[in-house]
């Protein structure tokens, strides 16, 4: 199997490959998205329709598991997802008070960390579905459009750089930035578990 055909696999089913991989994957993949609508490989409203299905896909999985399986799935499988005894407690307390606003920040914001955690608490804690998917859905619309502008932004400036030293260097900015969020975010957990 050479790149050519994996190349032609991916313009050929790029939208169908798109919601499994942000439902895997998760961000970066919207950043990429973003970058390829400013390269024209993509089109704005079915990478949007499709990024929106697979975020929401895997927000609907970690409500079931959290409604289903609560504590027994922490207890047995949570530590490879990074849902620990003590971070669903904290968040059932929080949860208690301000669900609404605490599913919808961690939507727009992808839960610094905690989104997994959020999704799957908001199930144990039987917010109602309806509810549930309402403040995601919110949530999604803004979450999409910022990272398909900041990729479309980086996209146009890789446009822009004319050799292929400072081509380099805006990548590898972007993988710092991108590092830099990832850590930030779990050095957060670190904070309150």
């Amino acid at each position: 199997m050479g790149i050519e055909f994996l190349i032609q696999l991916l313009l050929t089913y790029k939208y169908a490959i798109i919601a499994p991989a942000v439902f895997v994957i998760g961000a970066p993949v919207s950043l990429v998205a973003g970058v390829l609508l400013r390269l024209d490989v993509l089109e704005l409203i079915p990478t949007s329709l499709m990024l929106a299905v697979g975020e929401l896909a895997a927000d609907v999985l970690w409500y079931w598991l959290g409604m289903r399986y609560g504590d027994s799935f922490t207890e047995r499988y949570g530590k490879y997802v990074g849902i620990t005894s003590a971070s669903v407690a904290y968040t059932k307390q929080l949860f208690e008070r301000h669900h609404d606003v605490i599913i919808f920040t961690s939507k727009i914001t992808a839960g610094l960390g905690f989104g997994t955690v959020i999704m799957f608490t908001a199930g144990l804690s039987r917010v109602p579905f309806r509810r549930y998917m309402m403040l995601n859905i919110a949530g999604q619309f803004l979450w999409t459009a910022s990272l398909l502008a900041i990729g479309y932004s980086l996209g146009h400036l890789f446009i822009d750089v004319s050799n292929i030293f400072e081509k380099m260097a805006l990548v590898a900015l972007a993988v710092i930035i991108l590092a830099s969020i990832i850590g930030f975010g779990r050095y957060l957990r670190t904070l309150f578990y």
